[in-house]
Formats: C-alpha cells, sequence, structure tokens
C-alpha cells in the first residue's frame, strides 16, 4: 500500500528523513514525488482499508465493540483518503497553514486519536473468537505501539518520523493479521 511509494519516494527525495519528517512530507504541495505518493500510496492504502473495515464487519461477530473498533478504524482510513486531497504545505509545519493544510492535519489527526482504542478494543474482543489467541496478543502490542508513537508525535520532535512509523506500521501490522485471520477464517462464529 502507502509503504513502497513512501519508501521509494523517500530515498529519491533528497535530504529526505524518514527519522525526523512526516510521511506526508512526501506527498505535500511541490514535493518531487507528491503526485505519485498521494495517487499511488495514500489514496489506495485508504481504500483498501475503508473496504476491509466493511468486508471485516460483515465477516466479524456483531457487537458493539466491534462496530465501533471498525468505524475506528474506517476513520483512520479516511485519514489517508484526506492527505491524497489535501495536501499538506511544503515542510508540513508552516507558521501560516494553508486551508489544505489545515484540513489535512485535522484529517489524520483523527484517525491517529483513535487508532490505540480500536486496536485495544478489537484484540480484547477477539479473545472470544476461535484461534485468535495470537491476534489477540498482537492487538494488544500494537495498541500499545501506537499509544507511543502518538504520545510521542511532536512537530518540534527530532524523531517525529520514528513516532510516526511506528504508529503507522502498528495499524497496518495488525490490520493485516486481522485480514489474515477473517479470511483463514470466513466469517468468525461466536
Amino acid at each position: 500500500m502507502t509503504v513502497i511509494p513512501v519508501i521509494v519516494a523517500g530515498a529519491l527525495t533528497p535530504n529526505y528523513s524518514h527519522v525526523s519528517q512526516f510521511i506526508s512530507e512526501l506527498g505535500a504541495t511541490g514535493a518531487p514525488y507528491e503526485w505519485w505518493v498521494r495517487l499511488a500510496g495514500f489514496l489506495p492504502a485508504g481504500l483498501l482499508m475503508l473496504a476491509f473495515s466493511f468486508l471485516a464487519y460483515i465477516a466479524l461477530p456483531r457487537s458493539r465493540q466491534v462496530t465501533l473498533s471498525l468505524a475506528g478504524l474506517a476513520l483512520y482510513a479516511s485519514g489517508y483518503l484526506v492527505a491524497s486531497a489535501f495536501p499538506c504545505d511544503l515542510g508540513c509545519r508552516p507558521s501560516a497553514p494553508s486551508t489544505s493544510q489545515l484540513i489535512h492535519n485535522a484529517g489524520g489527526m483523527v484517525g491517529y486519536l483513535v487508532a490505540p482504542a480500536f486496536l485495544f478494543a478489537l484484540a480484547r474482543k477477539a479473545r472470544s473468537w476461535p484461534g485468535a489467541g495470537r491476534l489477540v496478543v498482537a492487538g494488544y502490542v500494537a495498541s500499545a505501539v501506537a499509544l507511543v508513537g502518538l504520545l510521542t508525535l511532536s512537530p518540534s520532535s527530532d524523531v517525529v518520523g520514528i513516532s510516526q512509523r511506528a504508529l503507522e506500521a502498528a495499524v497496518l501490522a495488525w490490520v493485516a493479521m486481522l485480514s489474515v485471520y477473517v479470511a483463514r477464517r470466513g466469517a468468525v462464529v461466536g
């Protein structure tokens, strides 16, 4: 999804640092690979994650916890769509942000704020699903990593890129694990 365009654009963009810069800086207005990152990275990531949220809703047992968690995942996924349509300003840290930057920040932050909670809630609910032991443990770990990433996600940090990537990796890895679980089990009974 997003990983390949981000790695490639990061490698090709002069002086870009995955450690100290936001992922969105690669898709920022005026960035060298802006359109490629936005259209080949952010857009498909958002669409695929939204589709997965819907399919998981159909496949997993209905409960308030599952519904709210998958709604949280859909909010998270919508952040990618917002990033594809509303890029941040070049550098993503302007003193006078454009409307696009403000929308970009709001769209991404909503998903980031709910990520630790929906990961934790889905992992907790997965305890009642057959054969989901590893999924539960991975969900708790992902929730903790996402929370640390969120709590350390400061634009002034020298390692903001690591914080953001930790949060993103936690969500994407757990969604991938949940996808495999759903695909192997079909609709979960219980």
